[in-house]
């Protein structure tokens, strides 16, 4: 199972803030040190800040950059990212080209021709290296965002006072959920939209997760109407117990070779899906069929679906959300007579249930000449004494 990373936008996001979080989960910021230095931004210092919002602690990306005359263009800082490890740099690269075509969309103009004022600062390409440093350091997890919190009333900008949300945070969020914020003031800043919209693989509510450990964000400014802070959850995807919810997809076939059946489920099952299975089906004039059902992870469950449509002869798929609940589970390998044998394992209230590999106990009774039930009976019990 792969790990995961929820943000959890409670009070606000921006890129100090995200880098925070980061830091807070074990990030070592002196890491951001070495790719400022290779960017040619070694005058930038860096460091991890304490911030308290209604008694929360929480951690921050301080930075420390020289004042600079000059405003940046994309391809300038393309340029300085292009210097840095592709699993830092081309992340970073996406958010400014994300961040280019908001702000062109603002002022009329085209990505290559924005000026960068105080995105295009020192500071603001710390923040954005720093979150994508700090992703590649986690092991790139799948990113899941909740709906962004957005503030109201005005803010002093380069170009003058600007409404909040600030029009390039509206571009920038096109297609990412939002809610209103209680907070007089900006509650997600351009960096912060930036980072998570071009980023986050899918927003939402909490995945289900074996959750690890929690990293706590926190704003330099405060708020009288909520702490000022947003929480990483990173995990493990699938609670334990295997708690969540899957896609059903069920097609009805009539007109199916039923020798083509057992491909096809095998070719789900290559595609990612967590089972597959037909069953006999009387339908409708008395005529016999197959109900196929295909249980999908909701994030394959439009691919599957069309694997279905174009490798059976249905004409239409129904896909409906259930709820799953499994044991946890896991693989074991167990040093049996004739060799490694792979054993499945789960637990439940009563203890281990085992089951050896059908493959395994094949591969032995062939070569043995054993009957297969005494093959599986010695591997189970091989699995059952198992401490491993």
């Amino acid at each position: 199972m792969g790990k995961i990373l929820y943000v959890d936008v409670c009070g606000g996001a921006s890129g100090d803030m995200l880098a925070g979080g980061l830091i807070d989960l074990g990030w070592p910021v002196e890491e951001l040190t070495g790719h400022l230095a290779a960017m040619g931004l070694d005058r930038v210092k860096v460091s991890a800040g304490r911030e308290v919002h209604m008694s929360l602690a929480a951690r921050r990306l301080v930075v420390d950059a020289p004042h600079e005359h000059h405003h940046r263009h994309l391809s300038h800082i393309l340029e300085l990212l292009e210097r840095l490890p592709a699993k830092v740099g081309a992340p970073a690269a996406s958010v400014f080209e994300r961040l280019a075509g908001a702000e062109a969309k603002v002022h009329g103009t085209t990505p290559d021709e924005v000026h960068f004022h105080e995105v295009g600062a020192a500071d603001a390409i710390a923040d954005v290296v720093a979150f994508c440093a700090g992703l590649a350091w986690l092991g790139s997890p799948r990113l899941v965002c909740s709906p962004l919190p957005l503030g109201s009333g005005t803010i002093q900008a380069s170009h003058g006072t600007l409404p909040l949300p600030a029009p390039a945070v509206l571009n920038l969020l096109q297609g990412c959920p939002v809610v209103a914020s209680p907070v007089k003031g900006e509650t997600v800043t351009p960096t912060g939209a930036a980072l998570l919209s071009a980023l986050a693989d899918e927003f939402g509510p909490p995945p289900a997760m074996s959750l690890e450990k929690t990293g706590i964000g926190g704003g330099s400014r405060p708020s009288r109407e909520m702490p000022n802070i947003l929480r990483l959850w990173l995990g493990t995807e699938g609670a334990p117990g295997g708690e969540g919810r899957v896609v059903e997809i069920v097609a009805h076939l009539d007109d199916m070779i039923p020798e083509d059946l057992p491909m096809v489920i095998q070719g789900c099952l290559a595609a990612g899906a967590l089972d597959a299975a037909a069953s006999p089906l009387v339908m409708k004039k008395g005529r016999l069929g197959f109900s196929l059902v295909v249980t999908s992870p909701l994030e394959l469950a439009e691919e599957l679906a069309s694997r279905v449509l174009e490798q059976t002869t249905s004409l239409g798929v129904r896909l409906r959300a259930v709820e799953r609940r499994t044991l946890p589970r896991e693989v074991i390998t167990v040093d049996s007579p004739w060799g490694p044998a792979r054993v499945k394992r789960a637990r439940s209230g009563q203890g281990w249930r085992v089951h050896p590999e059908a493959d395994d106990v094949a591969r032995i009774a062939a070569d043995t000449g054993l009957a297969p039930a005494e093959v599986r009976a010695s591997l189970a019990a091989l699995a059952r004494e198992y401490d491993g």
